[in-house]
This record gives structure tokens, C-alpha cells and sequence, in this order.
């Protein structure tokens, strides 16, 4: 079944490239979406794909932040949309 993760997540060290971790974890596991860094310096990650693929993605995700411990994590599940084609990086803020 297709469906969509939303979360947003915060730690001290996280930069560029924590994206494209997130971005290269994503393409491996044929998910869809964008992660981006918001003006608060959190990051947001939206993707898309197979529930069993977004599940073993979340844990990659959360697992890089070993020498940067999680100070706040959300999560959210829905439904696939289609809104997304592939998998980008969106450096700027938002």
C-alpha cells in the first residue's frame, strides 16, 4: 500500500549534509518527496512511497542522529497523494 510520512525533526549539527543523507536513504528506498531546512533550523522531510519502505526509512532517518542526539521529533502518516515525481533537496529556508 502507498502511503505518506510527514516529520519534522531538530538537533544540533544537522546541516547539508543530513539532506542529502535523508535525500540518498529516500532514492534507495524508492521514495518520493523533498526535505528541506526550515527558518528555525529544523528539518522537514515529506515522502511518499510503499509503508513497509517509509517505515525502514523513518529509522534511517532517526538512526544518522546517533552523534547528534533528537531534540524534538514529530511525525505524521497519511494518505498518498501523488504530489511528488522523485526525491529533491531544498537547501533554502522555509
Amino acid at each position: 500500500m502507498f502511503s505518506r510520512v510527514e516529520s519534522v525533526l531538530s538537533a544540533k549539527g544537522l546541516g547539508l549534509d543530513y539532506l542529502f543523507f535523508v535525500k540518498d536513504c529516500a532514492i534507495d528506498l524508492s521514495l518520493v518527496g523533498i526535505v528541506c531546512t526550515r527558518d528555525d533550523g529544523s528539518v522537514k522531510i515529506i515522502a511518499e512511497g510503499q509503508e513497509d519502505n517509509l517505515v525502514k526509512f523513518v529509522e534511517r532517518t532517526k538512526q544518522r542522529n546517533a552523534t547528534h542526539p533528537i531534540e524534538n521529533f514529530y511525525l505524521k502518516w497519511g494518505k498518498y497523494t501523488g504530489e511528488f515525481k522523485e526525491f529533491t533537496t531544498d537547501c533554502g529556508h522555509h
